[in-house]
């Protein structure tokens, strides 16, 4: 499809082509008529945070809400990650420009044991949260989507990996809103 396609017909070719995109379509417009989720039952002591590789995205979440939170044990994985990969050297740079250490990163793959140990599980997209149902049910109910608790659509937080920096500082700087809107939710149940 050229690039003078209008931008519909661009995002709709792509509805039709890809699963993820339609998962992660479905879970924007729940989010739109549903409203913010309520935060899953009981104490939230442990929170993992995923993403696709755990090298963009879900270390920098994590480093943001275990300094937000210092009383919660915050980790981090990936739904397709490597083992012990660093992380991207442009989420290191622009984590950096906000104050945040990703050089010590190392990606852990998910596995059922890292997903049993969370009190709530927090991942990026709608397709992540449609590859957890699909592979590891029980955890369902400890899942929401890292953007729901942004204050205003879209709640999709992209993939920025193989992306320009400004796109890094975009995509982090959404993030970081989401953090503080859901540390303050944590915060006001303990």
């Amino acid at each position: 499809m050229s690039s003078a396609a209008p931008r519909w017909l661009r995002s709709l070719a792509r509805l039709a082509l890809s699963a993820p995109a339609r998962e992660d379509a479905r879970h924007e417009l729940r989010r739109r008529l549903r409203g913010e989720p309520r935060l899953p039952e009981g104490p939230l002591h442990r929170l993992l945070v995923l993403c696709h590789g755990n090298i963009c995205r879900s270390p920098f979440a994590a480093a943001l809400l275990a300094t937000r939170l210092p009383t919660v044990e915050v980790r981090s994985a990936g739904l397709e990650a490597g083992e012990g990969d660093p992380a991207d050297p442009t989420a290191v740079r622009c984590a950096g420009r906000m104050g945040v250490s990703m050089t010590g990163h190392r990606s852990l793959r998910v596995r059922t044991e890292v997903l049993a140990w969370a009190d709530l599980i927090l991942v990026m997209q709608g397709s992540h949260t449609a590859a957890i149902e699909h592979e590891w049910p029980q955890f369902r109910s400890r899942v929401r989507l890292l953007g729901d608790y942004l204050p205003a659509p879209p709640y999709l937080l992209p993939d920025p990996w193989g992306e320009e920096e400004p796109v890094f500082d975009r995509v982090f700087a959404r993030l970081v809103r989401a953090v503080e809107n859901l540390a303050l939710r944590i915060e006001t149940r303990h």
